[in-house]
């Protein structure tokens, strides 16, 4: 029986992961992958076969993410794939560290935090 269960877990996992495309969106994202039709931006990969909206989104966010305010209200409020991207890259792009970025260094995003600090205080 317990042979059996795990059999079947494991032939659902291999399943689900041949439908899934074996990478999930929001992981690193490596050269081979953008011409496998994933969405790749700042080294991250933000899904497979998205729309243009939702690129555009990813993009803006990202910039927001960074300490550049950037959004597009027009799509934004006409446009679900564009508002999920914004999200998705305002989501995940202060986490990605520039690989020039020395130890001791500070990003342009720490920077970005900082720079409101001081103007809040």
């Amino acid at each position: 029986m317990h042979l059996r269960t795990t059999t079947y877990f494991l032939a659902t996992t291999a399943l689900l992961f041949s439908l899934n495309g074996c990478i999930p969106s929001g992981g690193r994202c490596f050269p081979y992958m953008e011409k496998a039709g994933y969405f790749c931006y700042k080294g991250h990969n933000f899904g497979r076969n998205v729309s243009e909206e939702y690129k555009k989104g990813v993009i803006d966010g990202c910039h927001t993410g960074e300490g550049h305010f950037r959004r597009n209200y027009s799509l934004s409020s006409s446009s679900a794939d564009y508002k999920t991207g914004w999200d998705s890259g305002r989501a995940y792009c202060p986490f990605i560290v520039p690989e020039e970025a020395k130890p001791g260094q500070r990003t342009q995003y720490q920077q970005a935090i900082d720079e409101k600090k001081q103007g809040a205080q």
